[in-house]
């Protein structure tokens, strides 16, 4: 079912924009509609998310009673996935609306405006393939994909790079001026490849062994470590370890006497910047790894290294990257509350 155009944004105006259009960006095509019909289209950012050296922005743009999301790299990629999606909404619109040559309408007009979109990237590949195909496998509970590069060849200032998209045994190789790029068509051709699948099938045998054949292989993976030699700590070590926990536990820091006191249940308490004085008071050093791949619950993953002796790794999960991060210091500081305790 075709949405209707509002009563401000009409076929007519699209088709009244002047010339061709062939260079077009999706921001400045959707601006021109507007500005034609003395209305303005309005962008909101929506979320940010995603590792925080690779962030996904989220628009929202609204024109009259028209709204579509969209998301990329950055600010301005996400806003022309916005005004292009929004933009395909009108087309249709329009489309549903003109009734077709027998009602007068002008039917090749609409499609003909689908054509004068160029993508953000100047790829032809429209939206955020890499994050459509994430969802996809959400929704249907298969493993996340994974990327490797696989290739990069020609000279330093025409690099071509190919970027293999894995889920499971499935494998699509994508090819691009840059690693973005060439992320993105591998994303979008494994898309391509799966999105008509049935729901119930999915798209690899993950075990393609029976329980005998796995077993064996596990038996002869494994079969040395019966014959291999555990290290221990030494003598030297061992006091080292002793040391440092003793001091940590006699350490007149403010910080560390608060940890015992207080319930870290409490929902306003900040537990990143608590890790981080700790760690300033008690002289150790905190860091941060955030993973790219998502749980299988689809959560944000983190990881926070306490440069203690032994050194310490704790593990969170959230619904952002930052919630994530919060996790994990929230466990650190549980794990520094068991080491402390007197």
């Amino acid at each position: 079912m075709y949405h209707q155009p509002p009563p401000n944004v009409d076929t007519a105006s699209i088709e009244g924009i002047p010339g061709a259009l062939p260079s077009k960006t999706p921001v400045s095509l959707l601006q021109e509609l507007c500005m034609r019909r003395g209305i303005s289209p309005k962008y909101d950012l929506l979320q940010i998310e995603g590792a925080v050296h690779e962030p996904t922005f989220v628009y929202r743009v609204t024109v009259g009673e028209f709204a579509a999301n969209g998301s990329g790299q950055s600010k301005k990629k996400a806003k022309h996935a916005a005004a292009k999606a929004v933009l395909d909404i009108i087309i249709q619109g329009g489309a549903a609306g003109t009734g077709g040559p027998s009602a007068g309408g002008a039917p090749g007009a609409a499609p003909e405006l689908s054509t004068q979109i160029v993508s953000p990237y100047d790829d032809g590949i429209p939206g955020n393939p890499v994050g459509s195909l994430q969802e996809l496998c959400m929704a249907r509970r298969w493993p996340p994909p994974t990327y490797e590069l696989t290739s990069e060849e020609g000279f330093p200032h025409e690099r071509t790079f190919s970027i293999a998209c894995t889920i499971g045994n499935t494998r699509e190789i994508g090819t691009g001026k840059s690693k973005k790029l060439a992320k993105r068509q591998a994303a979008f051709k494994m898309s391509q490849r799966l999105k008509d699948q049935p729901v119930e099938q999915p798209p690899v045998t993950v075990l393609t062994d029976d329980d005998e054949e796995i077993a064996q292989k596990l038996a002869a993976r494994y079969s040395g470590l019966k014959d291999s030699k555990v290290l221990s700590l030494t003598t030297s070590d061992s006091r080292k370890v002793s040391h440092f926990h003793k001091n940590l536990k006699q350490a007149p820091g403010k910080k560390l006497q608060e940890l015992q006191t207080i319930s870290l249940s409490s929902l306003s308490l900040n537990f990143v910047q608590m890790l981080q004085d700790i760690a300033q008071e008690a002289n150790f050093v905190v860091t941060y790894v955030d993973i790219e791949e998502l749980s299988v619950s689809g959560q944000h993953q983190c990881l926070v290294q306490l440069s203690t002796l032994p050194v310490a790794v704790c593990y969170g999960t959230g619904a952002t990257v930052k919630e994530a991060q919060s996790a994990a210091a929230y466990n650190a500081l549980e794990y520094l509350v068991i080491m402390t305790n007197k």
